[in-house]
Parts: C-alpha cells; sequence; structure tokens
C-alpha cells in the first residue's frame, strides 16, 4: 500500500509543479522564459504534428463539419467538462493524501499496522500537531489548481473546436455529415450531441479509467 501511495504522490507532485501551473503562479523555470522562447517551444511541439491541408473538397465540407461540432462542443463547454474531470480525478487522490492514515504512515514512518491501533481520539491529537489543516487541504488545493487551469481550458477551447471540425471534413462524406446533423436535430439527436464528449469524464468511465492505472504504471 506504502508503494502504491508513495507512487500516486509522486504523479501528484508531477501534476501540480507543471510548468503551465508554476507559469500562471508566477514561479519556475517557465516564469523566467521570454515570450518569444515560449513562441519557439510551441512552435517545435507544433511542428511534430504536421497534418496536411484540406482538399478543396474538404473544405467545402468544412461549414457543415463544424456546425456539428458546435451542437457536440458549444460554447464554455471543454473547460466544463475538463474542470470536472480534473475534480473528479484529484478530490479523491488529495482526500487520500490529506487522510490521517497516509498522513501519520509518510511522517511518522509508522507501519500500517501500528496504526489501525491507534483510536480516532489518538489520531485526531497526533493530526492536530502534525497537520492542522489536514481536513481542509485537499478542498483548497482542487479549488486553487482548477481555478488556476479553467484559463488554460478556456484557451484550449477555440482551437480543439477548430481541429475537430476539420477531422470530421476529412473524415465524413457530405452524405454522412448531412445525416450527422439531421440526427442531432432530432431530441435524441440534440442529447447525444450534448452528451457525447461529456461522456469521457464520466464517473464510469473515470473509475474504469483508474482501474486500469495499476497495469499502466508496470
Amino acid at each position: 500500500m506504502r508503494k502504491l501511495l508513495s507512487t500516486s504522490l509522486a504523479a501528484m507532485a508531477l501534476t501540480v509543479t507543471s510548468p503551465v501551473i508554476a507559469q500562471d503562479a508566477g514561479e519556475g523555470p517557465a516564469a523566467d522564459m521570454s515570450g518569444e522562447q515560449v513562441d519557439e517551444i510551441a512552435g517545435m511541439i507544433a511542428g511534430m504534428f504536421q497534418t496536411e491541408p484540406l482538399t478543396e473538397e474538404q473544405q467545402t465540407r468544412l461549414p457543415v463539419a463544424q456546425q456539428v461540432v458546435g451542437k457536440m462542443m458549444p460554447e464554455g463547454f471543454y473547460g466544463r467538462m475538463m474542470g470536472d474531470m480534473m475534480d473528479q480525478i484529484m478530490r479523491p487522490m488529495m482526500t487520500m493524501f490529506s487522510a490521517p492514515e497516509f498522513v501519520l504512515m509518510s511522517r511518522l514512518e509508522i507501519a500500517e499496522d501500528d496504526v489501525g491501533t491507534l483510536g480516532e481520539a489518538q489520531q485526531a491529537e497526533i493530526m492536530a500537531m502534525l497537520d492542522p489543516a489536514h481536513d481542509r487541504r485537499a478542498d483548497a488545493v482542487v479549488n486553487v489548481l482548477t481555478s488556476r487551469m479553467s484559463g488554460v481550458f478556456t484557451a484550449m477551447e477555440s482551437p480543439m473546436r477548430d481541429g475537430l471540425s476539420r477531422a470530421y471534413a476529412v473524415r465524413f462524406e457530405p452524405a454522412q455529415l448531412a445525416d450527422i446533423s439531421a440526427f442531432f436535430a432530432t431530441p435524441t439527436g440534440t442529447v447525444y450531441a450534448e452528451e457525447s464528449m461529456a461522456l469521457f469524464a464520466d464517473p464510469q468511465v473515470m473509475q474504469a479509467m483508474m482501474q486500469a492505472m495499476p497495469a499502466m504504471m508496470s
């Protein structure tokens, strides 16, 4: 258990100390970069993912593809979806890291079996000395991170919508785009369009992803 908790904590540390968050906070190496350096790095990353320009035929499909994608990703949707996903991933992890059992084992090197022999009153007394804010830290950290990242998600939404529209224009024929658009105009299609991408942040999907984590880690 301790190995699993340590690995999870390391993953969380990488998330918390990522350059995006450090830059937003005015700290870390990213904060020392000039605008030109940031643009240069962004250009290098963008150069790794080259795509062919749309053909003339695909360009003609683009307006319908944009309408289809607009149904799936309305204004502000991406930020809300990613915020919900971050909350569902990070809040349980931060709650685990703030639990008395974890704090006592990590701070005092107490074995898991020994922690279980301590009563609630004893645990509370020790926790009050070691970490008085342990019961409030999970909410505070998650709230700060989601607030900081909301600007990132907002900035990503327009490029995501544009890229998805181009992908639809490439992958679907005009008749297929018309069928999708007609389906989205129906009551069931309207609900599906609104929920199709949000399904990736559904608790059922997130739980399944977390269950696959041990295999990914190994």
